[in-house]
């Protein structure tokens, strides 16, 4: 069963082959760091699990056999670019959210609309972000603000699932933050009727952050360093490749843009290999 919960028994969904792959490939990993032997199968098992794509609309079908303008309930294929970071292109990740928000039943779950949102503030798109992220509120419900599974009141009530899809909306759709193996992405949009955004308390690598977020500017400042020698952090910037090194309690400020914070110890090593 996919996580669109109005499908069972489906063959080769793509959430869940995207999720198997990852799974194979991050066990055969750890365990080479663990010096654990695993089968060599797993690997290959990996790179020949089928991921549905159609060549003709250029999306993903949420599993064999789906028809175009079938409803889905909630959140599913949209998944493979944010959580999972599927690998594909903008216009791909366009068609994604184009066909299944189109299709998504406008009675589902809260948490399936800022999964749109997130996957259009990627694409640098905040007005149908904010369109996703306004569905949200209906699910709150007075007098408490406590945030319901349905639009109506119904299903669970303080829906967990609901703030926590809220809440990533803030953290990884607007500063575009995603956590690889060697660093932390950024790449930030403020929405127009915003006009500064400030996240405190990142933590990152035993590190913690505070990002402030304006129109045309972010600054980082370190408020928390690991005390570790040879592992502090740096911020690279994608389009021009500038480098600040982050000190404690020393604002850094750049135009705002794509970038990533890494150790320094992680490009000192890099540059040595390529040496």
């Amino acid at each position: 069963m996919p996580p669109d919960e109005y499908q069972s028994d489906v063959t080769n969904s793509a959430f869940t082959a995207v999720g198997a792959k990852y799974s194979l490939q991050f066990a055969t990993e750890m365990a080479s760091h663990l010096q654990i032997e695993v089968p060599s199968e797993w690997m290959k098992i990996a790179e020949k699990i089928k991921v549905p794509f159609d060549p003709e609309k250029q999306y993903h079908p949420e599993f064999d056999g789906y028809k175009s303008g079938d409803v889905v309930k909630q959140a599913d294929v949209v998944l493979l670019g944010y959580p999972l970071m599927y690998p594909m292109s903008p216009q791909l990740r366009k068609n994604d959210l184009v066909t299944y928000e189109a299709v998504t039943d406008p009675d589902g779950p809260a948490m399936t609309w800022t999964m749109f949102a997130i996957g259009w503030l990627e694409l640098k798109d905040s007005t149908r972000a904010q369109q996703q992220l306004n569905k949200c509120f209906n699910n709150i419900q007075e007098p408490f603000k406590v945030w319901s599974e349905n639009a109506d009141g119904s299903g669970a009530v303080n829906f967990l699932t609901g703030m926590g899809g809220f809440l990533q909306t803030i953290l990884f759709g607007f500063t575009g933050f995603r956590i690889t193996k060697n660093c932390l992405l950024f790449d930030p949009i403020i929405p127009e009727d915003i006009d500064e955004l400030q996240i405190t308390g990142i933590n990152y690598l035993g590190n913690v952050l505070l990002f402030q977020l304006a129109k045309e500017q972010a600054t980082v400042v370190l408020t928390q360093c690991y005390e570790v020698h040879g592992m502090a952090l740096e911020i690279v910037l994608q389009d021009s490749g500038e480098i600040f090194v982050l000190d404690k309690d020393q604002p850094v400020s750049f135009c705002l843009g794509p970038g990533k914070i890494q150790t320094r110890c992680h490009t000192d090593s890099s540059e040595l290999s390529a040496k």
